[in-house]
């Protein structure tokens, strides 16, 4: 074979000087290399297959049929098994039917894994995948908590004081009418502008300080007994001989006590020895800076089925 000139897409032309046959050299490496390109780039981005296929002067199915062996390409994952990181952020996100944890620095991901719901069984297996850091921080779901104690008993937890907000939120609303309620909203808002070690010694005062005001009116109680069937609340309808009047509140201040009696509140203020970078006391890089950023691949794409959706947010 010699060389015969191009064809009209430019490709080089070889000629067989004996029987005067004209071929061109394919090279299926390049091909799949230039078409994975393309698949990645089209998986990382806002823009549509239809789109893209018009830009490369395809039809969409043409498009279609070039990636469907890529989708079972096993995506990679650089787990570093040996390493302790200072601080992890943990939290789960959900979609159609399934549940992805994920695991993070303030930097980069270190790990995820993909459930049905978020339960210590899943998060155990989460943390299998790496060795315990010195702090983790978490929003406070029961799952997770229970799998740092069963897996990772000597990190200390920093509870993300955004989140500890937001439930103090729902116990007492956004505008509460009673003194009590005004009180523990304004505790949570304090909370969140605390950066010293005094300022949380101030906080705890006024914790206590609040206890030592409304706590009788706290431990008021209402019997069944004492009201019309049809006002008695939907959760004591069953097998309860009274509840705690202002049982809101009460499940407010409740959590507060806990968390500060706990000291899962003020771990960034003071960390445990060995930790060198600075700690956060809320989980905004992971729910802002990761899962904001899956939730939107995924509206880009909607409309995947679910597996194809889950190769999609792992790459």
């Amino acid at each position: 074979m010699r060389r015969n000139g191009r064809t009209s897409k430019g490709s080089p032309r070889w000629r067989c000087t004996t029987c005067g046959a004209s071929i061109t050299n394919t090279r299926p490496d390049d091909q799949h290399a230039h078409r994975f390109g393309l698949f990645i780039t089209w998986i990382l981005n806002s823009q549509s297959r239809t789109s893209l296929a018009h830009q490369l002067g395809i039809s969409r199915r043409t498009l279609t049929n070039w990636f469907h062996d890529y989708w079972f390409i096993q995506v990679p994952r650089n787990t570093d098994t040996r390493r302790v990181h200072d601080q992890l952020f943990i939290d789960g996100t959900y979609f159609n039917t399934t549940c992805l944890l994920v695991v993070c620095t303030a930097e980069h991901v270190v790990a995820w894994h993909w459930c049905t719901r978020e339960d210590s069984d899943s998060y155990t297996r989460l943390f299998d995948q790496i060795p315990a850091p010195l702090i983790v921080t978490t929003d406070g779901q029961q799952g997770a908590l229970k799998a740092i104690r069963d897996t990772w008993p000597q990190a200390t937890i920093q509870r993300c004081i955004v989140h500890v907000k937001r439930n103090i939120q729902t116990h007492v609303t956004l505008r509460p009418q009673l003194p009590a309620g005004k009180a523990l909203r304004q505790l949570s808002l304090k909370l969140l502008r605390v950066t010293t070690p005094e300022q949380a010694a101030t906080w705890l005062v006024l914790l206590q300080q609040f206890h030592g005001v409304y706590g009788p009116w706290l431990n008021e109680k209402t019997y069944k007994a004492d009201v019309p069937a049809d006002q008695v609340p939907a959760f004591a309808r069953t097998n309860k001989a009274w509840w705690f009047t202002h049982h809101r509140h009460r499940r407010a201040y409740k959590l507060l006590e806990k968390l500060a009696t706990s000291g899962h509140l003020f771990t960034f203020l003071t960390p445990p020895e060995g930790v060198t970078t600075p700690v956060k006391a809320t989980t905004n890089c992971l729910e802002g800076g990761v899962n904001a950023q899956i939730k939107a691949l995924a509206r880009h794409h909607r409309g995947m089925f679910d597996e194809h959706q889950r190769i999609a947010v792992d790459w």
